[in-house]
């Protein structure tokens, strides 16, 4: 099933906005920022950025002051309890493991022997959103982020990894391709260029939908 169909019967049963979390590096946040200056002012997804450590006791990234350098969209750097809406992206803390629980975002102290805080955020999301779920990998990080691929795949949604040779850190994007599990293989910008269209094409399709699901008047019984 190719990806407008997909999209096409998802949005005939979900509804609500894209989720696109994002997995990147905090020790290389040139093509997070690549991706999001490629995004259009218009688009209707809502974005979550998790960062795997660069090295132990990391306290701060540079990646929230990068994006809003490079986008019109509002970029949040998010808390427990915060929701999320469409149009917004959000920074997750370093040191924090980030789930959701419907379209509010959770935070916990990062548990010693987490690898990977981006497969508890894209497993969430994968269990609340289904096909409205969008995983993005991109280059750096020590994991493959195979188990959040894995569930966003298996739930419907749509998965994107950075074609490793633009990025400065591609062994593990390469495994993540490995997995099978990955829909689109992509340099940063080329990714935001296919989430607005993915976007888009959601949108359409749901206003299909709503128009074939509208109750109509019957035709009124001619008198004699």
């Amino acid at each position: 099933m190719d990806i407008e169909e997909r999209i096409s019967r998802a949005s005939s049963t979900v509804n609500g906005p894209l989720i696109v979390a994002v997995a990147c590096f905090a020790g290389d946040i040139a093509a997070p920022s690549e991706l999001v200056s490629a995004l259009p002012a218009d688009c209707g997804a809502a974005f979550i950025f998790v960062q795997q450590l660069s090295r132990a006791g990391e306290t701060q990234t540079l990646l929230a002051t990068s994006l809003t350098s490079r986008t019109t969209l509002p970029v949040i750097n998010a808390r427990g309890g915060l929701m999320v809406e469409r149009g917004s992206l959000y920074v997750i803390p370093l040191n924090v493991t980030a789930t959701m629980t419907g379209a509010r975002i959770c935070v916990t102290p990062l548990a010693s022997g987490i690898a990977c805080p981006a497969d508890a955020l894209f497993t969430s999301l994968a269990q609340e959103f289904g096909s409205n779920a969008i995983g993005v990998v991109l280059s750096g990080g020590d994991s493959d982020r195979a188990l959040g691929i894995r569930a966003i795949k298996q739930a419907g949604g749509i998965t994107f990894a950075q074609y490793p040779g633009s990025a400065r850190f591609p062994n593990t994007l390469i495994s993540a391709i490995d997995t099978g599990c990955v829909d689109f293989v992509l340099r940063p910008n080329e990714i935001a260029h296919e989430l607005a269209r993915i976007s888009q094409l959601k949108e359409t399709a749901a206003r299909g939908t709503l128009e074939h699901t509208q109750i109509t008047r019957p035709e009124p019984i001619p008198t004699r």
